[in-house]
């Protein structure tokens, strides 16, 4: 009986593990629920999908096992890397395939979850004035625009970086971000550049909650309409913050 609940222990840790790294990563909650079932379901030789094992929030992890019980795990802190999330895929497929064992499996989300991110932050600037620079050429503006939006989406980015690093308060980084960036943008208007629109364009894109809103549709899509709700609230919130960041700019300087 105690060798039970401790391999159950150890399957409900596994799962929870593999669960929070696919959610503080950006995982939609039904792919973080199905890859937890499978995890479960292969470690018990369970191939019947008649009961349930897991619950799944922005917020939390529940786990339910027999001769165990219920394991909860918090959820803090939400980021998206898409590589993060493929790794804990793909160790969920090896296992699946029993090309590794339970043991070898939380070793390696252990790995995944100590991991900095993939991506370094230079980068990200690169790519930042490349997405800033292009929306400005895709609704019709001149290459006499590029620097200014570019300059006003990187000094967004790195102020709402800060920001966030400093203070955990929820929303006020992209505020600062773009109120920040918009205001750089209109300053090198002065010097170079023709269409004041589309510049604040530039400096808001870079922080546009894309996957926030994608995943709360295919959270609906799939059923999980509290986790969609609380997404789509989230992403109306962020947008509501860069638009007051844009219009406080506007308002001080422009209008």
């Amino acid at each position: 009986m105690e060798e039970v609940v401790n391999t159950n222990k150890m399957i409900a840790a596994v799962s929870l593990l593999a669960g929070k790294l696919l959610v503080e990563n950006g995982a939609e909650i039904s792919r973080t629920e199905d890859t937890m079932e499978r995890i479960i379901r292969i470690a018990l030789n369970d191939p019947a999908k008649s009961s349930k094992y897991t619950y799944v929030t922005l917020n939390g992890i529940f786990v339910k096992l027999e001769d165990f019980g219920t394991d909860f795990l918090r959820i803090d802190n939400r980021d998206y890397d898409l590589n993060k999330i493929t790794q804990v895929n793909q160790l969920s497929r090896d296992f699946a395939l029993q090309h590794i064992t339970l043991i070898e499996l939380y070793q390696a989300l252990k790995k995944v979850e100590a991991e900095k991110a993939s991506i370094q932050l230079w980068k990200k600037y690169i790519c930042t004035a490349g997405l800033s620079g292009s929306i400005v050429l895709i609704f019709g503006g001149s290459f006499v625009d590029l620097p200014a939006s570019m300059i006003a989406g990187v000094v967004s980015f790195a102020i709402y970086v800060l920001i966030s690093k400093l203070l955990n308060i929820p929303f006020l980084a992209e505020f600062c971000g773009t109120f920040v960036g918009g205001m750089t943008g209109y300053l090198l208007l002065h010097f170079i550049g023709i269409h004041t629109s589309l510049v604040m364009i530039g400096a808001v894109v870079p922080l546009v909650p894309g996957i926030t809103i994608t995943n709360a549709i295919r959270d609906i899509m799939a059923r999980h309409y509290l986790s969609g709700m609380i997404r789509t609230v989230e992403g109306l919130a962020i947008a509501a913050s860069l638009g007051a960041g844009i219009a406080v700019v506007y308002y001080l300087f422009i209008i």
